[in-house]
């Protein structure tokens, strides 16, 4: 301050013409209006006692002020602003629920400043929303809310979700060419609302659904046809009625398309949401048909998805178990079994797999005489023949599957009437005979390298 006020009185001198100190003239130096120049001064004159007056000194009367004014410098208007712009990166999810975005600005101590809305829908990828507030210098920092519209927006390592917000502040810099650059712009990604991308599994492991399962106003929802025929049921679709049934031995669940309305194993009851028909393919709520089946779901929700698994149901299991086969761990390498019980004289075909074999056909047989009994055990179709000829009859087709032994027909006649048509019996020299329409049927469905299992 000091030396300012040297330079000030410097100055004066110069425009005056005259040494300031040899005159009586006070300057006086103000700055924005207050004064830090040199003072003036004024002796009062004495008074005698007895009211008698001496002569007093005064000061001559002083000329006009010299006044030099400082003005501090105003802010650079390059640095001020009346806006500030968010701009938001949509996260695409396949199953984007339209919806209208509100965010709110506010002052850092909580004042509402503006708000700004924008629609968002399956191809939004991003939104620009420009707030209007009083003009600010930058450095300002500001709140920036999320009213609605959005599952939630990412600031850097922020999550905001609906009824938070997050510190936003405004900043100024020279970059490499000394331009001065001013930030009051601010990029952030959002999520937003959407049906989540469901992944059902059974017993741990993942169902290939397709078309894929979904959230249908907050119920998941899958193509029954699919999850059903995965985990062993059978699915069929009345047309007259609009009704798809899935079944398990003589075990039903009819689902009625367009309405909740829903009959399992005979009793009725109103599913958790309708079953509704998509492009051919039916959905039903996958709570009411878990519940239905005796299957407990476990649910692990994550940000764009969720995980649905399904314990193994025990209508299902207990319907496998009561099949032999299941029971006793039988195995084919494809995806059929055959088993010949001799005692009962029956043959049965089943589809699936092991612990899930399916009876598909059912019929009797005969089987090897006394004399020549029909082995046991477990054995594979290894190769077929047309017939086998003896001349005034024959057998065919004939499905060999260990040595000579094989699963034939009865006796034809050559123009393959029945010659001997008995089954239920003990006849053969150890093989399997059938009536003509079944060892057909048999012959073509069964693959080669299926099992037949043969029991006493």
């Amino acid at each position: 301050m000091k030396k300012l006020t040297a330079l000030l009185l410097c100055f004066a001198m110069l425009c005056s013409g005259t040494a300031v100190f040899a005159d009586d003239t006070d300057v006086v130096v103000k700055v924005d209006g207050a004064e830090i120049g040199a003072e003036q001064t004024a002796a009062p004159a004495p008074t005698a006692e007895g009211g008698s007056t001496e002569a007093v000194t005064q000061t001559p009367e002083a000329e006009p002020e010299q006044v030099v004014t400082v003005t501090e410098t105003a802010a650079d208007p390059a640095l001020l602003s009346s806006q500030v712009t968010v701009h938001i990166l949509i996260e695409q999810q396949p199953y984007t629920i339209d919806s209208v975005a509100k965010l709110e600005l506010y002052s850092i101590d909580g004042v509402l400043l503006d708000t700004a809305e924008e629609w968002i829908g399956g191809i939004t990828s991003e939104l620009y929303c420009t707030f209007d507030v009083p003009e600010y210098a930058m450095g300002e920092s500001f709140k920036l809310k999320l009213a609605g519209g959005l599952t939630s927006m990412t600031y850097y390592d922020s999550i905001i979700r609906e009824g938070q917000d997050v510190t936003i502040q405004t900043y100024s810099y020279l970059d490499e060419n000394g331009t001065l650059v001013t930030e009051d712009n601010f990029e952030l990604t959002a999520l937003p609302y959407y049906n989540k991308t469901v992944e059902v599994r059974y017993d741990g492991v993942r169902v290939p659904l397709y078309p894929d399962a979904l959230l249908l106003d907050g119920t998941t929802m899958v193509p029954i046809r699919g999850l059903a025929e995965y985990i062993g049921m059978e699915v069929t679709y009345n047309a007259d009625y609009n009704v798809e049934i899935v079944s398990i031995g003589d075990k039903s669940i009819y689902f009625n398309v367009d309405t909740a309305y829903t009959t399992v194993f005979g009793t009725d009851l109103y599913a958790s949401h309708p079953t509704i028909m998509i492009n051919g393919t039916v959905y039903v709520a996958l709570r009411t048909f878990a519940d239905a089946i005796g299957s407990e779901l476990t649910v692990t929700y994550f940000d764009t998805s969720l995980l649905v698994n399904m314990d193994p149901a025990s209508v299902i299991q207990d319907y496998y178990n009561s099949i032999p086969v299941n029971a006793r761990g039988i195995m084919s390498r494809t995806d059929y079994l055959v088993w010949i019980s001799l005692s009962e004289y029956k043959l049965r075909v089943y589809t699936g797999k092991q612990y899930q074999w399916k009876p598909i056909h059912e019929c009797t047989c005969a089987i090897g005489a006394y004399g020549s009994p029909t082995i046991t055990g477990q054995y594979e179709y290894q190769y077929s023949m047309s017939r086998w000829d003896y001349g005034t009859y024959y057998v065919g087709p004939c499905l060999v599957f260990y040595g000579n032994y094989a699963i034939h027909s009865v006796f034809l006649n050559q123009d393959g009437t029945e010659y001997d048509g008995r089954v239920g019996m003990r006849l053969s020299h150890g093989c399997i005979r059938l009536k003509k329409r079944d060892i057909d049927w048999l012959y073509s469905v069964l693959p080669i390298g299926s099992r037949i299992y043969i029991t006493p």
